[in-house]
């Protein structure tokens, strides 16, 4: 279960700027100076009735230059290409493929006109595949290229693309294959990292840690990390003296004195293991090396992690895991068992935490992290639903915002200035903009877990701030959200 619990004031930098969008799928004009406001076309109530008939041609056409039947003497037919891992080795991949492609109907269905025709094109889960896929699907006169979905197939697909001169809507989380023509249309944890880390830092933090895997989730999480902690701070932010209250010997009816202590700030430690349980104990270990504040049970008695505020007296005063799943149930309870107190260090995530078998984990209770607007995705579920007979995957989603953009840019066609517009776009899974290379830029909210389920502590916002954009970039778009319960491919 999901509250909104947004307090009166206390907004962070990002929400002040920003503020809390609707589900909606928008197309917009506006000025530098007075952004414009969105205009809804998604449904209101789920549509009922029969499944829509299938918008798009067989996965097998490779026709150059391909009119259906169905559309010859439409004037100026727009085609768009859906490169997807239809045949993959992967089951997984194989029911994302389908899932994709029954929102990207079901958005053509409900926005597209009626010179709008979907290409969709195999990749077999294969780079090469898919750059033969991406040749096939401009020989065949695409305007637009949906997909692939997998980073090292949207880097071969790319290619040829490029070469072509077609715009891309890559469905790969990773920022290394988006520009010059290739547009990152994903869940990128770096946007997730860098909104919950703005919002703990405008609580007053100063010191962060990170504990994460060795992986290349790891690295990018972290990598984002360190760079907002030096927006926030600096380069080379100074160290804090501070006065604390010290026991003078070990004993409990012991006398406290005033003692002065420095603190590195900054991202004062970094931890990463490669493995299960026992990596991710040595590696908490090593953290806690770093220092570890020692709260005794009075103190804790009346302290929740509900109140808290950084602590004057811990080396590290926020602490990132960007896990999910069984992984996270592990890593969270060995912070514990190292001493490691939440009550004092506040634990904070990816979107991979909005996942309800964590809302009850002991050791997350209270904890941060940052993830999409749960109310935006809701009528695309349904009507999903109504057509289809099952929930849509947490990707789907990213078909009907891909298909529902070409629909609605179709007229004007895809050029960067349209795609880039400085509005951006609300879809599934709230607002989100394309930067002028080709990353994505999302509005997120910031929740906390507790009481079993996950509050909104800082909705997403309404609205983006101003782009860093050239003064052309004047025109926007807005789309149709769910828990992220696992990572985007």
């Amino acid at each position: 279960m999901i509250e909104n619990c947004t307090p009166a004031a206390g907004k962070t930098r990002v929400g002040a700027a920003l503020g809390a969008l609707g589900a909606a799928l928008v197309l917009s004009a506006c000025t530098a100076s007075a952004p414009s406001a969105p205009i809804q076309t998604v449904p209101d109530r789920p549509v009922v009735g029969a499944p829509p008939t299938p918008a798009t041609l067989p996965v097998e056409l490779a026709d150059r230059g391909y009119t259906p039947a169905f559309l010859e003497g439409e004037p100026d037919l727009v085609r768009v290409a859906l490169l997807l891992p239809f045949s993959a080795s992967s089951s997984a991949a194989r029911n994302e493929a389908a899932q994709l492609l029954r929102a990207a109907e079901l958005a053509v269905f409900e926005r597209g006109g009626s010179n709008l025709v979907l290409l969709p094109k195999d990749t077999a889960g294969d780079p090469a595949t898919a750059r033969t896929a991406a040749q096939s699907a401009i020989s065949d006169g695409a305007d637009l290229i949906i997909g692939p979905l997998f980073q090292d197939a949207v880097a071969e697909a790319g290619r040829a693309a490029r070469d072509a001169g077609v715009p891309m809507l890559s469905l790969s989380s990773s920022s290394a294959v988006a520009g010059d023509g290739v547009y990152q249309l994903s869940f990128p944890p770096d946007e997730e990292v860098r909104r919950v880390t703005e919002y703990v830092g405008a609580l007053g933090a100063t010191r962060f840690a990170f504990i994460g895997p060795a992986s290349a989730y790891g690295q990018v999480t972290q990598a984002a990390y360190a760079e907002t902690i030096e927006d926030l701070l600096g380069d080379f932010p100074l160290p804090e003296t501070v006065m604390l209250e010290e026991p003078v010997s070990d004993e409990e009816d012991a006398e406290t004195v005033m003692v002065e202590r420095t603190f590195d700030t900054g991202l004062v430690a970094s931890q990463f293991y490669d493995g299960g349980v026992s990596a991710m104990t040595e590696a908490a270990a090593r953290l806690a090396t770093v220092g570890v504040e020692e709260l005794d049970p009075a103190q804790a008695a009346v302290m929740s992690g509900a109140n808290w505020a950084p602590s004057p007296g811990s080396a590290f005063q926020v602490v990132l895991l960007p896990e999910g799943g069984d992984q996270l149930r592990m890593l969270a309870p060995v912070l514990l068992y190292q001493d490691i107190d939440p009550l004092l260090v506040k634990f904070v995530g990816t979107g991979q935490w909005l996942d309800n078998s964590l809302a009850r984990e002991p050791a997350l209770a209270h904890g941060y992290f940052a993830g999409p607007d749960p109310e935006a995705r809701t009528r695309f579920e349904q009507v999903f639903e109504e057509y289809y007979g099952a929930t849509p995957s947490r990707l789907a989603g990213l078909g009907y915002d891909a298909a529902s953009l070409a629909a609605l840019l179709a007229e004007g066609g895809y050029g960067a200035d349209r795609l880039t517009g400085a509005d951006g776009f609300v879809g599934v899974d709230g607002l989100f903009r394309f930067r002028a290379d080709g990353t994505i830029e999302r509005g997120l909210a910031v929740y906390t877990v507790r009481g079993g389920g996950f509050r909104v502590l800082d909705p997403a916002p309404e609205r983006f701030g101003p782009a860093e954009m050239s003064d052309d970039d004047m025109s926007g778009a807005d789309m149709m959200d769910k828990p992220v319960s696992e990572p985007a491919f």
